[in-house]
């Protein structure tokens, strides 16, 4: 099992509670936590049906839980330390002698040692060489040592090299204008855009040729200005920015209208929000009297909470692409720290992304170039059988040609044979049309030749591939 043995003290209650009442129905909330408590085999679940047709949630306790409440602890729990107590002595023997038998033993297995869950004998006798090879000053120049592990667990001792462990190098540093003198086109087309009112939110979000903001309009100066030294700082690392559309996934969906920056041919679409905060809701006369007019079944839920926007600017992908959850790349305004100081670190984080996103390509074309000459030695190899086939085919019938031109001879020779050589019309017409017909088939008279190969065409390769389609590549025949 990769978690605890031991339950959480809200398992440890319930398993109590199950003890004292075997059998009874649980609450369906409580599932999650009978099932870690299943996993840990303190517990049998079962869902007997009920007499109103619905299912129960029941549980009685296995030996183990009933050891584990009686001891405090987990039978195979007891059953390991039992074990590691038994290996102990003889592990123990295993272990370095001192700290540059550590460090030599480190250098032999290439920097990393792990000891399988050791008793305490062998964990004491490892830790003690650690620090012997620090204390003595026996670690390599450059190099540091590391363990984990000191207490439970595996042990694990690591020769780190302290380049190669290097801290990586600082987020740069992105000048934001305290006013647009130049600005940059995709900046000046969004001003224009937005005019000059001074009041609700001003938004850009899927207008083509456009920065996409969505804020207050007393924020779109310093809005503007973000961007553009954003916008400006990735320009001169090389990067492409530009304002696209972005095809639509779905055929009933449209183009949208977005802002990317392109590092190493991987496009980032950004846009810059402001967050809201959560307050609680005041209900317009409106929503009571409509709540009020209409039945209890169909009364619209008045919202608990507003969303309100709170002066603090956010930059990231747009509709928050995620990856497991978490956002892939984005900044904003901070308790600590201003949306301006993390330009930085956001352009360092789209560069890691892309570093990655590169990684992953060249991993699937050299996946797809492996899979590509797979198929061909494939089709290659089905080829060769096709031709066997074609040839041990060939071979079989001349066999049978010969065998039965044989075989009229010799019918030919039996009728003669015992007819004394009278014979009449009909009999030696049919004789010398028999024996013209196995000369004519005999290939030991015609002469035997290696017989021209088949065309390898897609049909007559299928029956060889198998699985695996014809089509997948170009076919590297001529004839088909």
């Amino acid at each position: 099992m990769k978690f605890s043995l031991a339950p959480t003290q809200i398992q440890a209650d319930l398993l109590q509670w199950v003890a004292a009442n075997p059998g009874v129905q649980i609450e369906a909330q409580k599932s999650n936590t009978l099932w870690a408590l299943e996993q840990r085999k303190l517990i049998k679940r079962s869902m007997p049906i009920l007499e109103n047709g619905t299912q129960a949630l029941t549980a009685v306790l296995t030996d183990q839980g009933r050891y584990y409440l009686k001891h405090g602890r987990h039978p195979e729990e007891v059953e390991r330390e039992a074990q590691r107590a038994a290996r102990d002595p003889e592990t123990a023997k295993t272990a370095p002698t001192d700290g540059a038998d550590l460090i030599r033993r480190l250098c032999a297995a290439g920097g990393t040692l792990t000891v399988q869950d050791p008793g305490v004998v062998t964990r004491s006798r490892w830790t003690k060489a650690f620090y012997e090879a620090v204390n003595r000053n026996e670690v390599p120049a450059g190099h540091k040592l590391r363990l984990a592990g000191r207490e439970r667990g595996d042990l694990k001792v690591r020769l780190v090299d302290l380049l190669l462990e290097a801290s990586p190098p600082p987020p740069p540093v992105i000048e934001v204008p305290t006013e647009l003198t130049r600005p940059h086109p995709l900046i000046s087309a969004t001003r224009k855009a937005l005019g000059r009112a001074r009041t609700g939110m001003a938004d850009t979000r899927g207008q083509q040729g456009m920065v996409p903001i969505h804020v207050s309009r007393p924020l779109v100066d310093r809005t503007l200005r973000i961007m553009q030294g954003l916008l400006t700082a990735a320009e001169q690392r090389g990067y492409d920015v530009e304002a696209r559309m972005r095809p639509a996934l779905r055929a009933r969906d449209e183009p949208v209208a977005e802002l990317v920056i392109t590092v190493k041919g991987h496009a980032f679409p950004l846009e810059i929000c402001e967050r809201t905060s959560k307050q609680p809701h005041e209900p317009t006369p409106r929503e009571l009297r409509d709540a009020e007019r209409q039945p209890t079944w169909m009364r619209s839920r008045i919202p608990k909470y507003d969303h309100v926007p709170d002066g603090r600017l956010m930059i990231d992908a747009p509709g928050h692409d995620s990856t497991y959850g978490h956002r892939q790349y984005d900044c904003s305004d901070g308790a600590r720290w201003t949306l301006e100081s993390r330009l930085g670190h956001l352009l360092a984080a789209i560069e890691a992304w892309a570093d990655q996103a590169e990684e992953e390509r060249l991993k699937a074309e050299q996946a797809e170039e492996i899979r590509k000459q797979r198929w061909y030695e494939v089709i290659d190899q089905a080829h060769q059988k096709l031709i066997h086939d074609h040839r041990l085919k060939a071979l079989e019938q001349q066999l049978d040609d010969w065998r039965t031109a044989c075989e009229i001879r010799s019918l030919s020779t039996a009728v003669r044979q015992q007819s004394d050589g009278t014979l009449s019309d009909a009999t030696a017409e049919w004789l010398r049309w028999a024996e013209a017909h196995a000369d004519s088939i005999d290939p030991v008279r015609n002469g035997v030749a290696l017989p021209p190969d088949p065309r390898p065409t897609r049909q007559n390769l299928e029956p060889y591939i198998g699985s695996r389609g014809t089509c997948d590549y170009p076919w590297p025949f001529k004839s088909q």
